[in-house]
Order: structure tokens, then sequence, then C-alpha cells
């Protein structure tokens, strides 16, 4: 074998030495104390409009084939409330949504003579960080 050969033979060697035994094992590690901390969740919730009425609606009679309808509710006391969205069904359709930034809505609406006409309304809440209330309720019948 020539000089260069051995030379190789022994580097080959040397490095798997070096491989073989320098080599760190895998690392463990073992933790005996632990600490518990009381964990507490809370949930905000956005209080709805209360006293929704229809007060201020015009009186109806068989005969009556225009009115209007009016719903009033009391602000909800959560803070940054911005709006109310107002959901309201006429003999079961339902009408576009309406939102409003006060506490009251109210619109025209007609029927035929002899006939009646019930109004479900739904009122939520509305915060500027998109938050909705449960909905404050009331039915009108013309």
């Amino acid at each position: 074998m020539s000089t260069a050969g051995v030379r190789r033979w022994t580097l080959v060697l040397g490095v798997v030495a070096t491989v073989v035994t320098g080599a760190p094992g895998t690392a463990s590690a073992r933790f005996t104390a632990s600490v518990v901390a009381p964990v507490s969740v809370g949930t905000a919730t956005v209080a709805p409009p209360t006293g929704t009425s229809t007060a201020g609606s015009t009186s109806c009679s068989l005969l009556t084939t225009g009115y209007t309808v009016r719903v009033g509710w009391t602000a909800s006391t959560t803070a940054r409330v911005t709006g109310y969205r107002v959901t309201e069904t006429v003999n079961g359709s339902a009408r576009p949504v309406v939102t409003v930034g006060g506490t009251s809505t109210s619109r025209a609406a007609t029927k035929a003579v002899l006939s009646t006409a019930t109004h479900s309304f739904s009122v939520v809440a509305v915060t500027d960080y998109g938050w909705l209330s449960v909905p404050g309720t009331v039915t009108y019948t013309c």
C-alpha cells in the first residue's frame, strides 16, 4: 500500500473514531417541582335592549288599510353599543333588516280591508367591536 493510501485510511479511521466517541447522546431532563396557579376565564355579554314596545303605532280595525308601526325600546346598558338591528316579519314573511342608531323606528304599512297583519320585531344591540346581544322582541297586530 502506498503512503497516500495509508494516510487516507488513517484519516478515515480518525474521523470514525471521533464521531463514535465524540457524538453526544440524547438529551434528557427530569422536573420534580410543579406549580399550580388558579385559572379564571370570564365572559362578557352585551345587555339587550329592554322595554321593547309598539306604543305609538296606529290604532287599527278591520277597516284600516294604511297604518304606521312604531317600535321603541330602552337602550342597552353595555358600553360601546353603536346601534341596533331591527328584524321584522309580517305574517311570517321577513322584511329587510334595518340598522338604527337611536332607540326607535317606524314605518308605514298597508293591509287589505277585513284582514289582519301581524308584525313581529326583534331588536338586537350591536357594539363597535361586533358583538351582539340577545334580542328584545315584541309583536303588533293590525
